[in-house]
């Protein structure tokens, strides 16, 4: 009997968290007796960190797979590309929905050579089910899959309210992605911004938790606030030191701990700002940057808290994990609504506006000061974890695929 093909689409695999969430799916899947295949639409070889994928699944890189593009082949894509640049940049500067023209111009200048390899890979396998996540993937699959008997399942993994007015955004969502044949949403929020034609087709599923997590821990901690992450703007880091700060001029015995890397030319400079922050506070004995771990949980489990400052997620996996070890946690309660979908205010966890220092900091305080507050987050926020166990949420995904 063969196997059933499903094969994952992204642009990158540097670690994220989205990253993390299909590699765990495809790992799953894989398990289950699929014929299971990885496409990076963007990334180039050196870029690629695959620590979270099995072996057991191709891992394809479409800059090695495609030809190098012609001098012609770039000549006869400059009208498009000047059309959708042009036109695109006028309407996103008036904060105006871009017509679905404009962004079909875009995706397809851009992507041309992604397109046609995607659809001649398709054509070779019609039984095939693609799984895409994140932008400008999405898009691309979309167009690639057009008159194909290819079943496609969509899900943007991040906040959408930022995807809409962008040039592949709100129009050109209500005209291409009817192709999509489902999409799955990380919360209701997210589902609800998108237009009726795609919501209706959509399903609700959270992210999984890894399946080697160490038991969750209940006991005395010691003084170290953490957060572990991918270091970039969205989490909002500054805004972390700041709140810290705070906490610092009254609690000075505790240090906060950034666990995570900077995996590109943003997140250096997000960390070069961090550090001037910290000089300028004067918190550098206190502030401790480390790289991102194999065993970060069990190097995490007993600290004080963790805590997210993040300005919009999708669902953090990192909170997920920290909820789910029994940490204590604080966490902004960032768009998509990932935080208040999984955080009872004050019963598993402390939600606090986004941007706001001063309440983040107000947060982070009561879980020192507040007697049995952390013990009791601590216990019921350890409960997530059977809610979301990989093999529940990788059967939610199996019923998608139509077994």
């Amino acid at each position: 009997m063969n196997k059933k093909k499903v094969v994952m689409v992204m642009p990158h695999m540097v670690g994220g968290g989205a990253e993390r969430v299909a590699a765990q799916i495809m790992n799953k899947l894989n398990e289950r007796g699929y014929d299971t295949r990885f496409i990076l639409t963007s990334a180039k070889k050196n870029e690629v960190v695959r620590s979270d994928l099995n072996e057991n699944t191709e891992l394809i890189l479409l800059t090695e797979e495609m030809k190098a593009e012609t001098a012609g082949q770039k000549l006869a894509h400059l009208p498009a590309r000047a059309y959708s640049t042009i036109f695109g940049k006028l309407y996103e500067k008036q904060g105006k929905y871009v017509p679905a023209s404009i962004g079909k111009a875009t995706i397809e200048w851009q992507y041309h050579r992604e397109i046609a390899w995607l659809r001649s890979y398709l054509k070779q396998n019609p039984d095939m089910t693609v799984i895409v996540f994140l932008q400008p993937s999405i898009p691309v699959v979309l167009l690639a899959a057009q008159g194909l008997p290819n079943k496609v399942i969509i899900s943007e993994r991040a906040d959408p309210n930022r995807l809409m007015k962008k040039r592949y955004g709100k129009p050109f969502i209500e005209k291409y992605y009817t192709r999509a044949d489902a999409a799955v949403f990380q919360t209701v929020d997210a589902k609800s911004v998108y237009p009726e034609v795609i919501s209706k087709k959509g399903t609700v599923i959270f992210n999984p938790l890894k399946d080697n997590l160490p038991q969750p821990y209940h006991g005395e901690r010691n003084k170290n606030i953490t957060t572990f992450c991918r270091i970039s703007k969205q989490k909002n880091l500054p805004l972390l030191v700041e709140a810290f700060s705070q906490v610092h001029s009254k609690h000075p015995e505790y240090t906060l701990r950034i666990i995570g890397d900077a995996p590109n030319e943003e997140g250096k400079a997000v960390l070069h700002a961090l550090n001037e922050q910290i000089n300028e506070l004067q918190l550098k004995e206190s502030v401790k940057f480390e790289p991102f771990m194999k065993n970060v949980h069990e190097a995490i489990i007993k600290d004080a808290m963790y805590v997210n400052s993040s300005d919009y997620e999708g669902i953090s996996n990192a909170m997920l994990e920290a909820m789910a070890i029994g940490m204590p946690v604080v966490c902004t309660d960032c768009p998509i609504g990932g935080a208040k979908a999984t955080i009872t205010n004050g019963e598993n966890g402390l939600l606090v506006p986004i941007q706001n220092a001063e309440e983040l900091a107000n947060a982070m305080n009561r879980v020192i000061e507040e007697a049995g507050l952390a013990d009791k987050l601590s216990q019921n926020a350890s409960k997530l974890r059977d809610e979301i166990s990989l093999d529940s949420i990788t059967d939610k995904w199996i019923s998608l695929l139509g077994d």
